[in-house]
């Protein structure tokens, strides 16, 4: 998105200040934070404030994010700013969050804004030795070949390019989750994941066939989002409910052998009561809709798991939103060095060989 390549595991809170005494200038330390906000801001703009409320399951994404890029590699970028291998300028960050903020679906496939280059860029050039992305200058990306580090500075990558983030390849390409290359993103009407490119930025893939791993369709939000309370919904066809609303799965049609779909306002089911799985959760705040292998189309509203509960069950919300389901047990995310049991609980996307969650350096990539 920017040479302020702070992806989402990327940055470790430094606890510097480089502003001079220019009220202008933004501290290292406040960066985290102020890119978090511009970036989620950015795809809030992209997908508007309803959907991107629902994806978010209740998660801050300020906050979450800025965890994220807390235990990335920012205090490196320290390292790596007092050994002069990146320069930053405090008095023109801020128009770098400006420009990030006001991003919509088009630009977030934009690598790197001017305003951004001006406030932080590194002074490696094509070739040299790096450590991390921001050490190399203008649009340069820091990669190894070894998996060891350091890494050389290397452009960005072009369509076809083995790749590990969005933010390795060119501008208006994408890094495929399914094939790790750079595509060109699939755009409204086109088929989309299983074997098919990723949907651009603001676009969902509705309609895949999860058993037969069949592909989808890009469909924008507006378009997917707009069955009204009472009416009929698919998720498989990609008809879901209007803000508010959720489509819950109301029974099976016994002749056509068919689940059949209805829109439920949020809330509809009370806490303890009976209630049907839904997306998104249809139950009252605090409570999901648990379910059983036996009985997946009923089942009654109940308190969302805490950390350290076993995860809950059924198509509807398993952890509270400061939590996430690793091997059946919710646990609260991690920041680095606190034990980890997976992935998915670290901060920084990486639970170490040695338990703990840790950073994997852009040149030695996690195993």
């Amino acid at each position: 998105m920017s040479k302020l390549r702070f992806s989402a595991a990327s940055l470790l809170l430094a606890g510097l200040s480089f502003s001079c005494g220019d009220s202008g200038s933004i501290p290292v330390d406040e960066l985290p934070a102020k890119y978090a906000t511009a970036v989620c801001t950015a795809l809030q703009n992209c997908v508007g404030p309803a959907v991107f409320s629902l994806f978010l399951g209740g998660a801050n994404c300020v906050d979450l994010t800025t965890k994220r890029l807390e235990n990335g590699t920012f205090a490196l970028m320290q390292q790596k700013i007092t050994a002069g291998t990146i320069r930053y300028d405090g008095n023109k960050a801020q128009a770098c969050f400006d420009a990030l903020s006001s991003l919509t679906c088009d630009g977030l496939l934009q690598r790197d804004q001017p305003a951004c280059l001006a406030a932080l860029d590194g002074v490696v050039a094509l070739g040299g030795d790096c450590d991390i992305n921001e050490e190399c200058a203008g649009s340069a990306i820091c990669q190894s070949s070894t998996g060891t580090c350091p890494g050389k500075c290397v452009a960005l990558l072009s369509a076809g390019l083995a790749c590990s983030a969005d933010g390795d390849c060119a501008s208006g390409l994408q890094c495929s989750s399914e094939t790790s290359l750079c595509v060109k993103p699939a755009v409204v009407g086109d088929a989309c994941e299983y074997g098919s490119p990723p949907c651009s930025p603001g676009l969902l893939c509705l309609g895949k066939d999860e058993t037969a791993k069949t592909p989808g369709v890009c469909r924008s939000a507006a378009d997917a989002f707009s069955a009204a309370a009472g009416a009929a919904c698919d998720p498989a066809a990609g008809i879901l409910c209007t803000s508010g609303v959720s489509c819950v799965a109301d029974h099976i049609d016994l002749v056509g052998q068919k689940l059949v779909w209805t829109c439920v306002a949020i809330g509809s089911y009370p806490a303890g009561g009976a209630c049907k799985p839904g997306f998104p959760n249809a139950c009252a705040a605090g409570t999901y809709c648990q379910t059983t292998a036996l009985t997946p189309l009923s089942g009654t509203c109940t308190a969302i798991p805490d950390a350290k509960q076993p995860c809950g069950t059924g198509l509807d919300a398993q952890c509270q939103p400061d939590a996430v389901c690793v091997a059946n047990l919710c646990q609260n995310y991690a920041a680095n060095g606190v034990s980890c049991t997976g992935n998915a609980m670290c901060y920084s996307g990486y639970c170490g060989t040695s338990g703990g969650c840790q950073l994997p350096l852009p040149c030695q990539p996690a195993h």
